[in-house]
């Protein structure tokens, strides 16, 4: 079963159940365990997941120094029972419950990544902009979230157009060192600020030429209407969610 024919109130709530079990454990094995399922999920949805890599992979260094900080710093946040000293430099020392506590973070950050594109990937502006008529959002509100997040695609297509053409142009966007790729930034960062702003004029210029603000109240194109289908993922989910919460406070399970 696709996610795109699921109703759109049933995937944010799914994702919100996701974050709340990834907020609540705090064993790395546990959250490596909830990215896993979902990760399958995601495969058995047949949801395409180079986008994904795409998000990932520039997070990689952000990930290794999250590691590395927390491996010697968390070791008065850590619990007791990991107290053993992998190694010490001077004043600095690595514990495993350091190690720990930085790979749980990475555990928690990647699922929270899959859930978001899980989630944004599978779902329509159109159907948040249904969602937040039901929830009688004000219409500025919805304009501003579902314009931000319609803008991502357009901004990342508009990006590697800019590097194609610095690159014809021979810049060097690759440069290695965190200083050189902070400076290869620059000739792409620049026209893609630009065009942004230009972008944004003129959808001012649209939305005041279709009238936009001469109302108060949005008109949806189409009810949301939960099927059997919805009613069985977000029973699944909260169930599942549910008993982890649970045993999790109540068991001990996936606690570090």
């Amino acid at each position: 079963m696709r996610l795109e024919i699921l109703d759109v109130r049933v995937k944010l709530i799914c994702f919100a159940a996701v974050l709340v079990a990834a907020i609540v454990l705090s064993h790395p094995l546990w959250n490596a365990a909830l990215l896993a399922v979902l990760l399958a999920a995601l495969v058995l949805a047949r949801t395409p997941l180079g986008g994904l890599r795409a998000l990932v992979e520039p997070l990689l260094p952000v990930l290794v120094l999250v590691v590395a900080v927390t491996l010697v710093t968390a070791d008065r946040a850590a619990p007791a029972d990991h107290p053993r000293v992998l190694f010490a430099l001077g004043p600095v020392t690595a514990t495993v419950g350091g190690l720990l506590v930085g790979l749980n973070l990475v555990a928690r950050i990647l699922v929270m990544v899959s859930a978001s594109y899980a989630v944004t990937i599978s779902t329509s502006v159109d159907d948040l902009l249904v969602v937040m008529a039901t929830l009688r959002a004000p219409i500025w509100l919805s304009i501003l979230v579902t314009t931000a997040l319609s803008f991502i695609p357009t901004l990342a297509r508009k990006k590697d157009l800019i590097i194609d053409a610095q690159r014809a142009r021979g810049a060097h966007v690759r440069t290695s060192g965190p200083i050189g790729r902070i400076a290869a930034l620059v000739p792409i960062m620049v026209p893609l600020m630009t065009g942004s702003v230009l972008m944004a004029e003129n959808l001012a210029v649209a939305l005041t030429n279709r009238g936009y603000g001469a109302r108060t109240s949005m008109t949806m194109l189409r009810d949301l209407r939960l099927r059997r289908a919805d009613l069985l993922v977000l029973t699944v989910v909260l169930v599942g969610v549910t008993v982890l919460v649970w045993a999790r406070f109540t068991r001990g399970w996936g606690r570090l």
